[in-house]
């Protein structure tokens, strides 16, 4: 019986030593692949990661169309053509607008040839106006001097009489003559107030060729420059460069163009695109516009980009039931190189951290609830509690356990810290 009970003793022994050793061996870290880091001071980038969309800006793809009506003479696009600004595009049968503008001309040409002519024909039928009236008031001068010289002549007369020293033939002869002055000193005034009609009679109808010549040619240029506007709507061409998505209508069709313009072709500008970013609405209270935005794009595994957070909208949109926000980052390079509808993977800049206690994400360990790192000091490592704060995409702030100078074990990482 005592045989049995030390066999017992001893077996419990033995379970109980192999029990603490596999115990101790199992918590036992192996820090053979662990480096050496020292805990220093630096940048932390805080940041929310995002996924977005390629999409194109307001205006960015136009409609072209026609404004006037015709055969499609040439049209040398196809989808998927790059143009650039001034490229024709299409080109309408043009002969109608062509006779119009020549008409239009022709008119113009006239009026420059006509009115010069008859302007000249006017200065001088004022001039011929203005010696008739210099005439005229000369005339008249004379008459009244004749008609003064006739009253005279005919009071001496008429006091010779009176004293009868004279006949009173002479006296009848001399008023017969001043009566004759006196006629002809009105016919001159007449004369003169025609001169002075036709004259200001002249003046106006050159002023008024004036003013007909400068309104017609006007008229006439305007037609001119219609007839010319009417004929460049049968050249159409890409108003910036792009590439074409859309053609509609090919060479030898008809169109019509009416209320609504024919369309012809849909020109993108591929510069002129953004990247529509969906912020979770639990991350949305830090987002503002300004902040830069970091993207990569599966079609471009070794390029990267970055803009600008230009505006946010503030209509959410529902997702399998998450609730989004969109930003929409503008003002990056190379945006040609993108395509409409491509998935972007983003980094919003949130805020930047400087010279802040950290350490590289990989050496912080959790445990029981708490962060830890193992720090060595004196040749021993042990399990060093740390309090957190910021992590970016490398590192994490250290707020409490650790100074800088202090070195910590961590896994190798294939790219250097």
């Amino acid at each position: 019986m005592k045989k049995v009970i030390a066999v017992v003793i001893a077996l419990i022994v033995v379970s109980g030593g192999i029990y603490g050793y596999l115990r101790y061996t199992k918590q036992k870290t192996d820090f053979s692949s662990y480096k050496e880091l020292k805990v220093s001071r630096g940048d932390i980038v805080e940041q929310v990661a995002a996924t977005g969309v390629v999409k194109p800006s307001v205006g960015t793809e136009v409609t072209i169309g026609a404004r006037m009506s015709g055969i499609v003479v040439k049209e040398p696009v196809r989808v998927g053509d790059r143009v650039k600004k001034g490229d024709l595009i299409a080109q309408i049968d043009d002969r109608e607008a062509l006779v119009s503008l020549k008409i239009a001309r022709q008119k113009l040409a006239k009026i420059e040839e006509r009115y010069p002519r008859e302007i000249e024909r006017l200065k001088n039928e004022v001039k011929i106006a203005s010696l008739a009236l210099k005439d005229a008031r000369a005339a008249l001068k004379g008459a009244l001097a004749d008609l003064e010289t006739a009253k005279w002549f005919y009071d001496q007369k008429s006091r010779l009489y009176e004293h009868k020293s004279g006949p009173q033939s002479e006296m009848k002869r001399a008023y017969r003559e001043m009566a004759l002055k006196e006629a002809a000193a009105k016919k001159a005034q007449n004369a003169l107030r025609v001169s002075e009609l036709k004259l200001k009679s002249a003046k106006l109808a050159l002023d008024n060729a004036k003013s007909d010549f400068v309104h017609d040619k006007k008229v006439a240029e305007s037609e001119v420059k219609k007839a010319e506007i009417r004929l460049s709507y049968s050249v159409i061409d890409a108003p910036f460069e792009g590439i074409i998505t859309y053609v509609s209508t090919q060479k030898g069709e008809t169109v019509v163009a009416g209320l609504n313009a024919p369309k012809f072709v849909k020109i993108v500008d591929p510069g002129k695109i953004e990247n529509r970013v969906y912020i979770d609405e639990t991350q949305i209270g830090r987002i503002r516009a300004g902040m830069r935005v970091k993207f990569e794009i599966d079609s471009y595994p070794h390029r990267k980009w970055e803009g600008r957070i230009a505006q946010i909208y503030p209509q959410p949109e529902l997702q399998n039931n998450i609730v989004y926000y969109v930003a929409v980052v503008r003002g990056f390079a190379d945006a040609d190189l993108l395509r409409p509808e491509m998935t972007t993977h983003n980094r919003v800049i949130v805020n930047i951290l400087h010279n802040v206690v950290r350490v590289p994400n990989r050496a912080v360990k959790f445990k029981d609830g708490r962060f830890f790192v193992y720090l060595k000091s004196g040749g021993k490592v042990k399990e060093q509690p740390v309090k957190t704060g910021v992590t970016d995409s490398r590192f994490t702030q250290i707020t409490e356990g650790l100074a800088p100078g202090d070195t910590i074990l961590a896994e190798a990482a294939k790219d250097a810290d």
